[in-house]
């Protein structure tokens, strides 16, 4: 069983660790948004965050609980971009070095970046190696703390300290979240936050329509794979499973799934844009998409999502958005 105020005091001990690294990122609210959707969201964007997303918390919860010692030996990752760039980061802030296991497909604002804050990157083919027998390769012949990006209790409790911002900050009964999910590490601590202080709260999470391994899971009460390799327009959010600790934690909370095609995420990074003249990756906007293609069942409700990062090519963004370069 979750004990929940357990589980919350150990994301406010991660937020004592890292509230000198991270930024403290702003919330959001669009009259026009909201009555267009007959709803009433609050958006945290974590696209503004140091590094680019969300990603730079759970980095810094996990490596601000290493020993010195630890630390002396430093630490490997494997991440699509948006972890990789806050290892990277943490890494440089705490005082460690760091490897990173990324595809080598992944956006190159994403490689560029990891690789200026001082990580070395060891790239592969995602379609045919697996990057955790790689990463867990490097940890075990170098000796250093292999960090994973979401199936990490420290992670998990650095991730939720978003929502603890947020919930520190604002008088909202939530009626529902809406959270990006790759691997459930986001969900899980904003579920954790969230269920806290409001148990109605229907948690959701939200995931790209072709690797909707959460919605399937949760449905099924059994963690479900992705078979498929077919990369659409959410890089960050491409893992074929949730992660045991994640969905175990989710399931506990009652996380219920939501999905989104391509149609509905490019028009959320459009409003995003226009709104708050925000830029959003894809994998960032995806709560928004989902909650626009599912309008029926956030009416007249009280929303919480995070625009959970923003590291996308300027290129790829105007390409999507239609947006002549000249």
């Amino acid at each position: 069983m979750l004990e929940l105020k357990k589980e919350l005091e150990k994301i406010k001990d991660s937020y004592s660790r890292i509230s000198e690294i991270v930024y403290h990122t702003p919330v959001l609210s669009s009259i026009s948004i909201n009555k267009a959707l007959k709803a009433e969201i609050t958006f945290k964007a974590e696209c503004l965050q140091e590094t680019g997303s969300f990603k730079l918390r759970g980095a810094s919860s996990a490596i601000s609980a290493l020993s010195e010692e630890e630390k002396s030996r430093g630490v490997v990752a494997f991440s699509s971009g948006n972890h990789a760039q806050g290892i990277a980061y943490a890494s440089r802030e705490l005082g460690t070095s760091a490897k990173i296991v990324m595809p080598f497909d992944a956006p190159k604002i994403k490689i560029r970046k990891t690789q200026e804050y001082g990580a070395e990157v060891i790239f592969y083919d995602r379609d045919e190696d697996n990057r955790e027998e790689i990463g867990f390769s490097i940890a075990m012949e170098e000796g250093r703390k292999l960090i994973k990006p979401f199936d990490d209790l420290n992670v998990i409790y650095g991730q939720g300290t978003a929502a603890y911002e947020v919930m520190n900050e604002v008088d909202i009964k939530f009626d529902m979240s809406v959270i990006c999910c790759s691997g459930g590490g986001l969900a899980a601590g904003t579920g954790i936050v969230l269920k806290n202080s409001l148990s109605d709260c229907q948690l959701y999470t939200a995931e790209p329509k072709d690797w909707n391994d959460h919605e399937k899971s949760f449905m099924q009460n059994n963690i479900v794979s992705i078979m498929t390799q077919k990369h659409g327009l959410c890089d960050a959010l491409e893992n074929p499973q949730p992660g045991e600790i994640t969905f175990r934690i989710n399931s506990a909370l009652n996380t219920k799934g939501l999905s989104a095609n391509d149609k509905y995420i490019i028009e959320a990074m459009k409003i995003l844009y226009d709104e708050f003249d925000l830029i959003v990756e894809p994998s960032g906007a995806i709560g928004l998409a989902c909650i626009l293609q599912n309008k029926e069942i956030c009416q007249n409700k009280k929303i919480f999502t995070i625009l959970s990062g923003g590291n996308i090519d300027a290129n790829r963004y105007n390409e999507l958005l239609g947006i002549n370069n000249g």
